[in-house]
């Protein structure tokens, strides 16, 4: 039995805004429209508390990673019971356009076509993060109360990561992920956790009184925030030249499709007209807009933009 441990759930909490907007990102490309996943919450809960997850019916996706094919994680539609009838019917509008009185085999396939996705989505995102490949395996749906997979039974603590969809003209959805510390730790490239935290203990001689230390040198921190001067730390960046590049959309091809490709072919991106173009800096997601003419030059009016703290925080991620 084991608990979650500080360091990795730090680590985990801070790579959420960069793996949550990758996420976000594959499945707009996949579902052909704009979703978006505000930075969710992730924090260590007992296994104790899932208990009546165990007892109600509800709506929850079960999948694993090839490469960790005995660590499977769930994403439970509506984790609180207030929200959960809301949630289940969010979701099923979003993939199969409306809300079935029942759900059906019809609406367990569409929302395993989303886990899918969603999965994909996730393997991308790490993948990225640890130079590691990632394979979806096993994505399956079920609608009845919650049978915690085996390697939830061996743990004290599993991580819950609280996450939100927003798709324009739909109703959001509360979703919430809960995984090992073991899977975790792979997904984010730590080592996995010792197995027996006493065995050390066997070689550790008696402990010796500490001497006296000396303090820690402070680090230089140029995010960080002080009562004195919030602002001072800012400023020592802005001097500091970055790359702003505008992406009208993406696509996926083969690679027999881009040797056809000559002049006078036309590539349909994967964007509807008229929707809001992504403003990135140094390759991230900071502002969206809409592209106008200006004097014979393409420009692109904000719409949407994250607050100047924010994206400084965004670049240091």
């Amino acid at each position: 039995m084991s608990e979650v441990s500080a360091e990795l759930l730090t680590q985990f909490v801070v790579k959420q805004t960069q793996v949550w907007q990758a996420v976000a990102m594959h499945l707009s490309e996949q579902n052909n429209t704009l979703v978006e996943i505000p930075t969710p919450t992730s924090n260590a809960v007992p296994i104790s508390e899932l208990t009546g997850l165990t007892a109600d019916t509800l709506l929850y996706i079960q999948a694993q990673f090839a490469e960790q094919s005995d660590a499977p994680c769930l994403f439970v539609v509506g984790e609180q019971p207030g929200e959960r009838e809301a949630a289940q019917k969010a979701l099923l509008e979003a993939t199969l356009g409306n809300a079935p009185d029942t759900i059906d085999d019809a609406a367990l396939q569409a929302v395993q076509e989303f886990g899918t996705h969603l999965m994909q989505g996730l393997a991308v995102a790490f993948g990225n993060l640890s130079n590691k490949t990632f394979t979806p395996q096993e994505v399956i749906v079920r609608y009845e109360p919650i049978t915690l997979p085996p390697n939830f039974l061996t743990v004290d603590e599993v991580i819950a990561t609280r996450f939100t969809v927003q798709i324009p003209e739909r109703s959001a959805f509360t979703l919430t992920w809960l995984l090992t510390e073991n899977l975790a730790r792979t997904l984010t490239g730590l080592p996995p956790a010792q197995a027996d935290p006493f065995a050390s203990l066997m070689d550790t001689p008696e402990p010796t009184a500490p001497s006296p230390a000396a303090p820690a040198p402070m680090a230089f921190n140029p995010f960080a925030e002080t009562d004195d001067a919030p602002e001072r730390n800012i400023d020592l960046l802005m001097d500091i030249p970055l790359e702003v590049s505008v992406e009208l959309g993406r696509v996926t091809m083969l690679i027999r499709e881009l040797l056809e490709v000559g002049t006078g072919s036309i590539i349909e991106l994967q964007k509807a007209a008229g929707e809001p173009v992504e403003v990135l800096v140094n390759g991230r997601l900071i502002a969206r807009g809409e592209v106008v003419v200006v004097e014979d030059n393409f420009a692109v009016r904000i719409t949407e933009i994250l607050s100047p703290i924010e994206r400084v925080q965004r670049l240091g991620a």
